[in-house]
């Protein structure tokens, strides 16, 4: 017996152009996101021990809270807009997606193998673009971009999810992404053994276990005790594996904050109403969000190679390749945006 759905008030709001919980959370995902990699960009380029343990556990903690939310409620978004079944779906417009994620690929995942590979040989030849084509159709392009990469599986497996979801039978749901949680959780522990596999590169497994649960959490969860005491157990167990980890957070980053993702997808829901055309930065971020996500890294990169972080003291130079990178994609999103092809495609 399907069961009934607790949020039929709030379907109709999926119906519209925007929905205004899901435009703050691209908004918000977008500045957490740079807040994120600003620490993870620090941490492997002049390692975590150089931070010393107090300075290290405290960014650490920082980057949990501010940031690693972000991009499963990236998903989870896509996932409520894309599998609702009340939702003209068709083919004709995931081909539409499917062809924004290929040409991203095809230009910036592209111009990001060419600097590496230029970078490594010091030169460049047909056989440096060889390689970086070739790292470009085996997901080696800048490891950010295995979210292009799944987005392009999860589109493709859109069609046969939204059955899953026309049937409302929440039952069959909960043990589809029971079994997805399973899988996640052992399976890519297990890939991070041999590391550097594609499916590590891509994540497809832990992306397609947010993408249907975004649609679960939006149709049959509640903000109550239950989802906000796992949320918050779910942030102390990610400070407690980041206190001793000294790793990629291969557990915390695909299992563990999925109830934190859930709470934050949930506490948007509550609180942010507002419309984007009331508050304008909203929607301003939320327009400019993937591309942001695209392009942020190449700020990054170069900063922390111009400058030297521990040359400043705590916190200044984070803050300061915070503002940079957030403000310089935003002004390069927008550049990028007038070249003929690109408007309607970052």
């Amino acid at each position: 017996m399907p069961s009934p759905s607790r949020h039929k008030e709030d379907q109709s709001a999926t119906r519209g152009r925007r929905v205004a919980c899901f435009e703050w959370a691209r908004a918000l995902g977008c500045v957490a996101i740079v807040a994120l990699h600003v620490y993870t960009t620090l941490w492997e380029s002049v390692g975590r021990a150089s931070f010393g343990p107090a300075r290290a556990f405290v960014e650490g903690s920082l980057s949990i809270l501010l940031g690693r939310w972000a991009v499963p409620v990236f998903l989870m978004v896509t996932g409520a807009l894309l599998l609702d079944p009340d939702k003209d779906m068709g083919w004709e417009r995931l081909r539409r997606y499917i062809g924004r994620m290929l040409f991203v690929l095809a230009t910036f995942g592209l111009a990001f193998c060419l600097i590496e590979s230029v970078y490594d040989h010091r030169a460049f030849s047909i056989a440096v673009v060889g390689e970086a084509i070739w790292h470009l159709l085996t997901a080696q392009s800048w490891g950010h971009l295995w979210y292009v990469y799944a987005l392009l599986g999860l589109y493709a497996l859109t069609p046969a999810l939204r059955r899953l979801t026309a049937m409302r039978d929440r039952r069959a749901l909960e043990l589809v992404l029971g079994v997805l949680y399973v899988v996640v959780l052992g399976g890519m522990t297990a890939l991070h053994v041999v590391q550097h596999t594609l499916f590590l590169r891509v994540n497809l497994l832990p992306a397609l276990f947010y993408y249907v649960l975004g649609w679960y959490v939006w149709e049959y969860l509640q903000l109550d005790a239950r989802t906000v005491g796992l949320g918050v157990a779910s942030v102390a167990a990610l400070l407690v594996c980041q206190a001793f980890d000294h790793g990629e957070m291969a557990l915390p980053q695909y299992c563990l904050v999925a109830p934190y993702g859930v709470l934050v997808f949930l506490l948007l829901r509550r609180f942010a109403v507002r419309p984007p055309e009331e508050v304008p930065v909203v929607g301003f971020l939320a327009d400019r969000s993937f591309g942001v996500y695209v392009v942020h890294p190449l700020f990054l990169h170069v900063l922390v190679r111009v400058l030297d972080p521990l040359a400043f003291p705590p916190g200044l130079y984070e803050l300061l390749a915070f503002a940079v990178t957030l403000a310089g994609s935003l002004v390069l999103v927008d550049v990028v945006r007038r070249i003929p092809g690109f408007a309607e495609r970052v």
